[in-house]
């Protein structure tokens, strides 16, 4: 085993860190906003340190060459991603990324082109940044023998188990919210249908503004700060069996945004 346990946990924590840092800056400036990123509570993405602490392991023994360091990097990076896809939409039912339209990709999870970016930025991981995180947490296990790693397994588990919770009663909002909205176009289907001379199916066209003018009546439960900050973090979030309440989040925010605004005043 090339680390420690302990230096696995805080490696894991570094760049869970690292990550949710690189994204609330790059998203903030992007979107001229302050954006707080993550999927957990706290300021850390995990799947950047499993990707990094996977990555830093199975490359132990090529990273003297590169080109071998690059391959390896491509592979051990792609499978993870894969693997977290299908992970997220098994478990939860969610889908984060979609490279759908990207050149080569298998079922929008992987594409060439991103494993590629993967590849090159492996080396950069290895050859500059992780040399320097190394030295510091060497002078961590030095200083604190490992108590730092379970302060972080104890804060990160909570955290976890709190995300659980609130990803399910997401899922279950985003739920109640596509029946209410499905016994919605059937009320005004039936409606439209008993004023017709001649009976039959009516096809129901534009139902997202009609949803939004009756939203105090189909309202099942109002979005919780976190919800709507998963929301806003991932724009390409999709809750695979809630597809009519995908269509309209984002008119849905906005009616949440103003109605927090206007309780407020």
């Amino acid at each position: 085993m090339p680390y420690t346990i302990s230096e696995i946990i805080v490696l894991f924590f570094t760049y869970s860190f690292i990550g949710w840092l690189w994204e609330t800056i790059y998203c903030s400036i992007k979107d001229h906003h302050y954006e707080y990123r993550g999927f957990l509570f706290g300021p850390y993405c995990p799947v950047y340190g499993f990707a990094v602490t996977t990555v830093l392991i199975c490359t132990k023994d090529v990273q003297d060459n590169i080109f071998l360091l690059f391959i390896v990097g491509i592979i051990v990076a792609t499978v993870f991603e894969y693997v977290a896809s299908l992970f997220l939409e098994k478990v939860f039912h969610l889908k984060l990324w979609d490279y759908s339209k990207l050149w080569g990709n298998i079922q929008g999870r992987v594409a060439p082109v991103i494993s590629l970016f993967w590849g090159f930025g492996v080396i950069l991981l290895v050859k500059f940044i992780q040399p320097f995180v190394q030295k510091i947490i060497n002078i961590e296990e030095r200083d604190t023998h490992g108590w730092l790693a379970v302060g972080i397994t104890i804060v990160m588990g909570i955290d976890t188990i709190l995300t659980v919770i609130s990803v399910e009663r997401f899922h279950i909002t985003t739920k109640m919210w596509d029946n209410r909205i499905n016994q919605f176009i059937e009320r005004v289907r039936s409606r439209v249908e008993s004023r017709m001379a001649e009976k039959g199916r009516l096809k129901v066209g534009d139902w997202h503004h009609s949803v939004i003018q009756h939203y105090d009546e189909l309202k099942p439960n109002r979005l919780s700060w976190n919800q709507k900050r998963m929301l806003k973090s991932f724009p390409k979030l999709r809750v695979l069996d809630a597809p009519k309440f995908m269509e309209i989040k984002k008119a849905i925010l906005e009616k949440e945004n103003r109605s927090n605004k206007n309780t407020a005043v």
